[in-house]
């Protein structure tokens, strides 16, 4: 499965509806992708709660319309990142504001949403502005008959293209002429094993809903995925430090966590730290989309990444706007678990 992942960089000064349209454009250049990954409320602005209420939209709304559009023409997955959801009823807290995910299908179609269940801000931000999510969302991918065992072992780096934000786009063949890369961003390409596997993801389903035929039953990891599917966990930025949350998803049979977020600066090294926890105790990849930038008097940390289910960083970004394009092999997932099979030694 290719993945990429666009860590958006913004600022307060750029108008919602240019934003937009300018990633609308970066999701559609990702050719080739199967899976294409944004940020947290990238339109709102991940810490610009004055303007939230604002820019709240609905799941049809301006974002939900043009990433739809974006999604057919590149013929990919699209995680939209997440968005203030407004849908015009109040909630149970009487707020009636949700910090909600999309996820849409090649054809454009929006196959699932999840409301973030975790709000961060001790009292303020989130929790006196939004709804509490209170699903734990799985989708279940159909990936068709190029899945799994087509590739020969392992990932690859396809490529990780660097915007450094005055339209350059650094060369991975040419690391030194791109100043600002991280150095795992050029590393990763020469260490990793080189495969290839194109997928093709049309259905979701909640948790409650996995497909009760032709499903194994893989231990405490969960209902495995019929062949030719991936099941894919959704959560959201602050959600990354429930681990709770994260054991109830692999109990659904979630081989993949998604997680988009607007995570700052000053706590990146949590950031990096708990995604490979995540990674490491589930047995999953983790594919985790940060924004990069300054809004709202709040520096970004950037980083995102994509985790192996041993825990090993394959790909990960520096601070500014860069997109990072990767080759997964979903066979690790089962095969980690099979050679240390840690999950079937729960207790609790």
């Amino acid at each position: 499965m290719r993945v990429a992942v666009i860590q958006l960089a913004y600022t307060d000064s750029e108008p919602m509806g240019a934003r937009i349209e300018r990633v609308a454009s970066l999701v559609e250049s990702q050719k080739g992708a199967d899976l294409v990954v944004l940020p947290e409320l990238w339109s709102a602005g991940g810490f610009d709660y004055p303007a939230w209420n604002e820019k709240a939209q609905s799941v049809e709304g301006p974002v939900a319309r043009a990433l739809s559009e974006a999604a057919a023409n590149v013929g990919a997955f699209v995680h939209a990142g997440s968005i203030i959801e407004k849908p015009g009823e109040k909630g149970p807290e009487g707020r009636g504001l949700w910090n909600t995910s999309l996820m849409f299908d090649r054809d454009g179609d929006l196959v699932g949403t999840y409301r973030k269940i975790h709000r961060f801000g001790f009292g303020n931000g989130e929790p006196k502005l939004l709804e509490a999510g209170e699903e734990v969302i799985v989708l279940d991918l159909a990936l068709g008959d190029r899945a799994g065992g087509a590739r020969a072992g392992g990932a690859m780096a396809a490529e990780v293209a660097v915007d450094d934000g005055d339209g350059a786009v650094c060369d991975p063949a040419n690391p030194e002429a791109c100043v600002e890369a991280s150095q795992s961003e050029w590393a990763m390409g020469a260490e990793l094993a080189g495969v290839n596997l194109d997928g093709d993801m049309s259905t979701s389903s909640e948790v409650d809903d996995a497909p009760a035929a032709s499903v194994a039953d893989d231990a405490r990891g969960g209902a495995a995925a019929p062949d030719g599917h991936v099941k894919v966990g959704l959560s959201t930025c602050y959600d990354l430090r429930f681990p709770e949350l994260y054991r109830k998803q692999v109990d659904a049979g979630a081989q993949v966590f998604v997680i988009p977020a607007a995570w700052p600066a000053a706590r990146i090294a949590a950031w990096r730290t708990l995604l490979q926890a995540r990674a490491i105790e589930n047995q999953v990849f983790v594919i985790a989309c940060n924004t990069a930038g300054t809004h709202a008097g709040t520096e970004m940390g950037g980083n995102s990444a994509i985790v192996s289910p041993t825990g090993e960083v394959l790909a990960e970004a520096g601070r500014g706007e860069r997109t990072i394009t990767l080759d997964i092999d979903l066979d690790d997932v089962a095969a980690t678990r099979e050679a240390f099979p840690v999950l079937n030694d729960r207790r609790l």
